[in-house]
């Protein structure tokens, strides 16, 4: 049995408002509150995944798929049972994987390198093309010269960001591997004045300080409330002049310990998305959000397992007769995303006319403590990338 690497990340541009992405984002709230459990139990705190990433590579091996290893994957990736509306969705997302402007860059690669031996399908190969995916004939019994074009691959369309998303150990008795690459860059709308920048400590559920922040301050327009469903105060900040992505802050209530506000974002229904997030005439906030940066090399096997999709991992039981006659299973999955959040905007000096008065006259909303934050498209809903916030650093 052969087994297969899939090293994903991700990227987009704007989708078609005749799809829901409900299923999805379902998807990938399960998959973030099931690597934040596995992560942290070896002592990582602060994650960031896209979890439309992984949703889209496994849709795109559901096709070579076959017995029970292709209904874990239709049931737990939710995909529809039409072949027709699955494809129409994972065209989609794979349609989302580019976008440029001044204010926002998401910009992602997709590409499948295979052993010169190895006799891919050519409809599965065509499949692939359909959603750009590279594809890339290699001798993988040369894992130092593999892993330098691997590296290559991401190292391009990650700006320098990740240089080593992959070692030559990790790639023995490999015969195919799936890569996606991610850069992600983006100006607030509303950007922070970095002269008003301060460290600050930082506090877990109890109250208790552990650490300091360079906490980021200004005075903008923004969509916030509180949501007694997932047990969360939600802060909506928008990136660009189209705002067509935003940020949102999910700030655990007093008390509440941050694996809570994760599994009820796993169990609950996703209206707290659209109900807190209404506002038509937006009310001026004093905004504190701390300067982080965050990069995450993530195994995505344990928590996929977790949700049930167990047999494309297993060398026993792997049903992927659509790929190749030769026998496949995934043996690995490994995520890269960089992620870094700071001052920046499209005019820095935007909110340096900042008074005492106005802080203390304001709303507020202090990210100070253990939170999460969401990346999404705001006129879809859907998310595109997800993370914790636990352990704090100066940056």
């Amino acid at each position: 049995m052969w087994k297969v690497l899939i090293l994903v990340s991700f990227a987009l541009a704007a989708p078609r408002n005749d799809l829901d992405f409900t299923s999805l984002n379902t998807f990938s709230l399960q998959l973030l509150y099931n690597t934040y459990a596995f992560q942290e139990s070896y002592g990582e705190k602060n994650i960031v995944i896209s979890p439309l990433s992984i949703w889209s590579m496994f849709t795109l091996l559901t096709e070579g798929c076959s017995g029970e290893t292709f209904n874990q994957l239709m049931k737990e990736l939710r995909l529809p049972n039409d072949v027709k509306a699955t494809t129409a969705l994972h065209l989609a997302v794979s349609n989302m994987l580019l976008r440029k402007d001044q204010d926002v860059i998401l910009d992602g690669v997709s590409g499948l390198f295979a052993d010169y031996n190895l006799n891919i399908h050519q409809e599965f190969c065509q499949y692939a093309k359909n959603f750009d995916t590279q594809i890339f004939v290699v001798d993988t019994s040369n894992e130092t010269l593999l892993a330098d074009d691997i590296n290559t691959f991401i190292c391009k369309v990650t700006r320098g960001r990740i240089q080593e998303a992959v070692k030559p150990s990790v790639l023995e008795n490999l015969r195919m591997i799936l890569v996606d690459g991610l850069y992600f860059k983006a100006n607030w709308t509303y950007p922070f004045d970095s002269t008003q920048t301060r460290e600050e400590a930082f506090y877990n559920h109890q109250g208790k300080m552990i650490g300091s922040v360079n906490m980021m301050y200004h005075k903008a327009p923004h969509n916030v409330g509180d949501s007694p469903l997932i047990g969360a105060q939600i802060l909506e900040m928008p990136y660009g002049k189209d705002e067509q992505l935003s940020m949102l802050i999910l700030l655990p209530f007093d008390g509440m310990p941050l694996q809570m506000l994760l599994e009820n974002l796993s169990r609950q229904p996703l209206t707290w998305m659209n109900d807190i997030l209404t506002s038509e005439t937006l009310p001026e906030l004093d905004c504190y959000i701390p300067r982080f940066k965050i990069t995450s090399q993530s195994d995505m096997i344990p928590p996929l397992m977790y949700m049930g999709i167990r047999n494309i991992f297993d060398s026993t039981k792997a049903e992927m007769p659509g790929i190749s006659d030769s026998p496949l299973y995934v043996s690995k999955t490994v995520q890269n995303v960089n992620i870094e959040v700071t001052e920046e905007g499209t005019v820095a000096a935007a909110s340096t006319v900042v008074g005492l008065e106005d802080r203390i006259l304001s709303q507020r909303f202090e990210a100070n403590k253990e939170f999460v934050f969401l990346i999404r498209e705001r006129q879809s809903g859907f998310i595109v990338f997800a993370g914790v916030y636990a352990e704090p650093s100066l940056v």
